[in-house]
C-alpha cells in the first residue's frame, strides 16, 4: 500500500507537470497527488481516522472549488486552456 500511494503521487505529478494544456488536466493531477497523499498519510497513522477525514474533507472541498473555476472559466472565455490565462488581452 505504501508503495502504491508513493506511486499514485510520482503519476500525479507528472500528470501536472507534462500535461499542462488544460486546467482539468491540472486540477486532476493534482487530485491524484491529494488521493497519494491521503493514502499515505492512513497508512502512516492508522490509528487516527479523524486526520484521514479530515484530510478528505480538503480534497473534496479543493475538487469542488476546481470544478467550479473551471466551469466559469469555460463560460467566460469558451475553453480551459492555460494559454488564455496568461496571454495579455490589453
Amino acid at each position: 500500500m505504501l508503495y502504491f500511494g508513493v506511486f499514485v503521487f510520482i503519476l500525479g505529478l507528472f500528470i501536472t507537470l507534462m500535461q499542462r494544456a488544460h486546467l482539468i488536466s491540472l486540477f486532476l493531477g493534482m487530485e491524484f497527488m491529494a488521493l497519494s497523499f491521503m493514502m499515505l498519510s492512513a497508512v502512516v497513522m492508522y490509528s487516527n481516522a479523524c486526520f484521514v477525514m479530515l484530510i478528505v474533507c480538503m480534497a473534496v472541498c479543493e475538487a469542488s472549488v476546481a470544478l467550479a473555476l473551471i466551469v466559469n472559466m469555460v463560460r467566460v472565455c469558451g475553453n480551459d486552456r492555460v494559454m488564455n490565462l496568461v496571454a495579455d488581452k490589453s
